[in-house]
């Protein structure tokens, strides 16, 4: 990189991979870089959420010998010969290990290796997209280097941690400045700004006085004030670098904030804002775009959407022959003839899976405690319809479902008796994948507003450790790291325990756990269309992410990747232009 660079974007990153869909599009950092680079900014991008990366650092005889070891983990707990099992977990124990500290060794020096590129570079602003866990921990870590060997240079923090956890990511004062909220345009003034500073100093004390006296600056439907409506602002376009190595989907917003916004434990609740569908035309520029780069798999990225904005594109989609694929999140609601009908058109323009959150099968609980604002048979009537409405289209519709649990419950009702109702609401609904979550409390949700009430008790320290704490329902509660916090009396180990009871109960089923809803419609379109191909997948994707290896992984994604450029090309040739040829090796 020789030219001037006005801001450096890096995406964070963990040691290990948590689900196959974490090497996607990097469509935010894709829209900032376009953004910007209009308005007259020059931006590079950094991002090493690939599908070979994740092997980076550890010799390839660590990665075989911990795949093996898993392998055989793996098979002995299916066969439940459960006196093999610790001893094949303690002879893992050393190799995960190494693993990890290889691992490590290699982010630390990628970290050194972005540092030393700001400082020789002389950019004057990074900015650090930051998720939750280790992914925070190499956001912190990056920050502080480059604060240390580039003292002049600015780091901003955004994202789905910021977004989150809010003000708790400047308390520590790693990050200079952090966005909450869409950054595109806040990131516009910040250069700008940038550009007619003398200093960093000055520059900062322009900030506090012109946009923000804390160093949280919260824009959009972040901001702590209602907005009317959202701004779309543009349409993302990849480079060959963005697509190389990576799974080959793009992910959408076809909307903002939630026709709900009252439940209890979302943290979306934080976005003041009514919900705001974005103009479809907007949306047929943006799937063009992404057909001309040789990508037709989609995910809807609003937390809900409704069924009036999902007939509306599926309108567009027919009204002019495109041809995609796509997933969307869907709210339960009252079933009618006209939901019915949208949902066979939104179908046959390509919808291939949903995914719903559901939270218990309790009335009472859902209620009470979770002020979800549907009740069970909303659920079963939703689900029964879209199954009803993929047979009436002729093309598969694939349902997740997902749950929280254990979960506070309210005066009268067992914790037992809500286990019970949820497994009653699988067997009515017999959904195509379940991920059940447990119980979680995050700023600004009436949750952790009142914990107490709720039977939540999280000592002072809870929310800081939260953030850099490495979530993975795929180890045994024993493993998992100590935290300050219980519900009803049950600590994490205690409440991690009964989180598996309920999935063993649910894998029991026939069931598998944990797909998410873009893999659903994904897995479907290379040929994986059966629940036993489903749990075949769930299980080599297991072994990849435990073993952190991308053995099964790279074979999934030529797969989809293959898939997503021909049925770009089936599209219209004004719209299936040709597309760049993703190059090898690239960051």
């Amino acid at each position: 990189m020789n030219k001037r660079i006005d801001l450096l974007l890096v995406n964070s990153f963990a040691p290990r991979n948590r689900i196959a869909s974490d090497t996607a599009l990097e469509n935010s950092l894709a829209l900032l870089r376009t953004y910007l680079e209009k308005k007259g900014f020059a931006v590079a991008v950094i991002d090493e959420q690939r599908v070979g990366a994740i092997e980076k650092g550890v010799p390839r005889w660590v990665n075989r010998l911990l795949r093996r070891l898993v392998e055989w983990q793996i098979k002995v707990y299916a066969r439940q010969k459960k006196l093999l099992l610790l001893p094949l977990m303690l002879a893992a124990w050393p190799v995960q290990a190494a693993g990890l500290y290889f691992r490590r060794r290699y982010m630390e020096e990628l970290a050194d290796t972005i540092v030393k590129l700001v400082k020789e570079g002389n950019i004057p602003v990074v900015g650090i997209k930051s998720w939750y866990g280790d992914s925070y921990k190499w956001s912190a870590m990056l920050a502080a280097k480059v604060r240390q060997a580039a003292p002049e240079t600015v780091v901003v923090v955004g994202g789905p941690q910021v977004n989150v956890y809010g003000e708790y990511v400047t308390r520590n004062r790693h990050f200079d400045l952090a966005i909450m909220g869409p950054g595109e345009q806040m990131l516009e003034k910040l250069l700008r700004l940038r550009w007619t500073a003398a200093n960093k100093e000055e520059f900062l004390r322009l900030v506090r006085h012109n946009i923000s006296p804390a160093p949280l600056i919260r824009v959009g439907q972040y901001s702590g004030k209602s907005v009317p409506t959202a701004t779309f602002n543009s349409i993302p376009r990849y480079t060959p670098a963005e697509l190389t190595d990576k799974m080959l989907f793009h992910t959408l917003v076809d909307g903002v904030g939630c026709t709900w916004n009252k439940c209890n434990f979302c943290s979306h609740t934080r976005q003041q804002i009514p919900y705001t569908p974005r103009p479809v035309e907007q949306i047929k520029g943006e799937i063009v775009t992404m057909i001309q780069q040789g990508i037709a798999f989609f995910r809807f990225s609003s937390s809900e959407t409704p069924v009036y904005q999902g007939k509306a594109i599926a309108q567009m989609l027919l009204a002019n022959n495109i041809n995609i694929r796509y997933s969307m999140f869907v709210r339960a609601g009252k079933v009618t003839d006209q939901t019915y009908q949208a949902y066979c058109q939104m179908i046959r323009a390509g919808l291939r899976a949903v995914f719903m959150g559901g939270e218990t099968g309790h009335d009472a609980v859902n209620a009470a405690i979770m002020n979800k604002g549907v009740t069970r048979q909303d659920i079963i009537d939703t689900i029964h319809c879209l199954k009803l409405a993929a047979a009436e289209a002729g093309a598969p519709c694939r349902i997740g479902l997902a749950l929280i649990y254990p979960c506070p419950v309210p005066p009268g009702v067992s914790l037992e008796s809500v286990f019970e109702a949820n497994l009653r609401l699988i067997e009515d609904t017999l959904p195509d994948t379940v991920i059940v979550n447990p119980p979680g409390i995050f700023p600004g949700t009436i949750w952790f507003e009142q914990a107490d009430s709720f039977g939540f008790k999280a000592g002072a320290g809870f929310t800081p450790e939260l953030m850099e704490y490495e979530y993975s329902i795929h180890k045994p509660a024993e493993f998992w790291p100590k935290l300050d916090y219980m519900l009803n009396g049950q600590d994490v180990p205690r409440l991690l325990r009964e989180n598996g009871r309920l999935r063993q109960a649910i894998q029991a089923m026939g069931i598998p756990i944990g797909v998410s809803d873009e893999l659903l419609m994904m897995t479907e379109a290379i040929g994986y269309r059966s629940k036993l191909d489903l749990l075949q997948f769930q299980k080599n994707s297991l072994i990849d992410i435990m073993s952190g290896s991308s053995q099964y992984l790279r074979t999934v994604v030529d797969q989809i990747n293959a898939s997503s450029q021909a049925l770009a090309a089936t599209n219209s040739p004004h719209f299936a232009a040709d597309f760049p040829v993703p190059r090898k090796n690239a960051i």
